[in-house]
């Protein structure tokens, strides 16, 4: 019987820094890959690929990789990749906090179409001609603009490049979601629309019962499933994804650890600091003060 493979949530990526000033965290590279087994994390990432071939899956849906091939992600969106026998892909990847696209005001219809890569747009679009090349030059001129961290009006830079980037990404899918058909999905797929449901709605009163209304699946093959795809309870994977999300705040936001506990989806303060401590071995508070301490470096 083949070993099962969970999902990892993956805490740290060398490079991911805070801006300037110490709100949000963005990074850019162009490197190689061949394999990423199934992981998440708590930040957006933008891939744009221009060497080899292989292939991408992204909430389970899976997708073609060729030069001119972009993905994106939104945080927690489960991820895993894998190139073609005997080939490496070389790629962009672009890791950063959302926040940051929209600096003072957000922009509703911006976020709009944000929020929605995945679910009413697709998760990858596939660029040609002169897409490609306006594209490229995109992604090139974000990478440059990366690498001059004195340059005025770097981070306002950063932030329109990027969401051309990204504008750019969503116009390349039409605004359709493609689901592929049931038999070219795997096992991993079966449970992608529950999974993703999970990741849009931990913060509200999630239940295994709404789950199973929303889906028409009972509740103990939903709480088997679950188990059986995440290596977690569901309870345990809701609290996993609340407490990563208040990290994030205690990191990126002045928010008090009261509003942090409601905010992420806790009912209590004290059921939050009673999950925070066994999670991480010490109180939010204390964390925060932690980090600040350490420049930003999790113990």
């Amino acid at each position: 019987m083949p070993k099962t493979i969970y999902p990892e949530y993956q805490e740290h990526i060398g490079g991911l820094k805070m801006t300037a000033d110490g709100k949000q965290r963005f990074f850019i590279n162009v490197g190689t890959v061949t394999q990423s087994a199934l992981h998440h994390h708590d930040y957006a990432e933008l891939s744009y690929y221009v060497e080899g071939t292989g292939s991408e899956s992204i909430n389970g849906v899976a997708h073609r990789i060729r030069p001119g091939t972009a993905s994106f992600l939104l945080p927690h969106h489960m991820h895993k990749l894998e190139s073609d026998p005997g080939l490496t892909m070389r790629k962009y990847r672009c890791m950063f906090d959302l926040p940051l696209l929209f600096g003072e005001h957000e922009d509703s219809e911006f976020s709009r179409l944000l929020y929605g890569i995945g679910t009413t747009s697709p998760s990858f679009a596939d660029f040609d001609g002169a897409g490609a090349e306006r594209m490229t030059a995109t992604m090139e001129q974000l990478h440059e603009e990366y690498a001059m961290p004195d340059s005025p009006g770097r981070r306002h830079m950063i932030r329109l490049k990027l969401s051309e980037a990204i504008l750019l990404f969503i116009r390349a899918g039409n605004g359709k979601c493609s689901v592929p058909p049931a038999d070219e999905r795997d096992e991993t797929v079966k449970m992608s629309p529950l999974l993703q449901y999970v990741h849009l709605h931990y913060t509200d009163k999630l239940t295994l019962e709404d789950l199973s209304r929303q889906f028409r699946y009972s509740v103990p093959h939903i709480s088997r499933s679950f188990k059986e795809h995440t290596g977690k309870r569901f309870h345990d994977y809701v609290r996993q994804l609340r407490i990563e999300s208040a990290i994030t705040m205690l990191l990126h936001t002045n928010m008090s650890v009261t509003d942090i506990a409601a905010a992420v989806g806790f009912d209590s303060f004290r059921t939050f600091a009673r999950a925070f401590r066994d999670m991480k071995g010490r109180t939010a508070s204390e964390f925060r003060s932690l980090m600040r301490e350490s420049g930003g470096a999790a113990p």
